[in-house]
């Protein structure tokens, strides 16, 4: 299982910066007959609950924008939040071929490793019901983490290989027993 995610990793890799622009450059007010804008607060606002695939964590009423923020306060520059078709996907894997409709997170570091040290977030989001985006349900990350790059499915995993890397990353805001 671990070289299969590293192969993804490797794969993904190589894209990372062209995937990285193309979330920063939406065109038009709607994806696919659904407002972009409400792409994004249905997933900014959406509560980790929704993307923590049938864990409970004591954080899992922190809306995911706001998590994400904490998390990563001090080491970047800004987040671009974007909407469009998903690009952490792998159709090799079902679990991973991913849906249609996503917002990414795409992080700039202040002071990244490499020119392609740019994390990158996705968020998936179900179906479009009457024009309206569906809820947040999955998690997607590339991060060039410690050891590499990092092809994460969980939240939890990313804010760990995260607080390993930024050693003055903020502490966790709760502990899971």
């Amino acid at each position: 299982m671990r070289a299969t995610s590293v192969l993804i990793a490797l794969a993904l890799s190589a894209a990372l910066p062209a995937m990285a622009s193309a979330a920063a450059k939406p065109s038009g007010a709607t994806f696919k007959g659904v407002s972009r804008a409400a792409m994004l607060a249905a997933a900014k606002t959406a509560p980790l609950k929704l993307i923590d695939a049938l864990e409970t964590y004591c954080d899992s009423d922190t809306p995911i924008s706001d998590w994400l923020t904490q998390l990563t306060a001090g080491e970047v520059r800004s987040i671009v939040w974007s909407t469009g078709a998903c690009n952490l996907t792998n159709t090799q894997n079902p679990l991973d071929a991913g849906g249609e409709y996503c917002v990414d997170a795409t992080i700039r570091l202040k002071h990244p490793k490499a020119h392609d040290d740019v994390p990158l977030v996705e968020i998936y989001l179900d179906d479009p019901k009457h024009g309206r985006p569906g809820p947040a349900y999955s998690f997607r990350d590339v991060f060039l983490s410690v050891d590499g790059v990092d092809y994460e499915r969980d939240r939890h995993a990313f804010q760990d290989e995260w607080r390993e890397r930024f050693k003055d990353a903020p502490a966790a805001p709760c502990t899971d027993e």
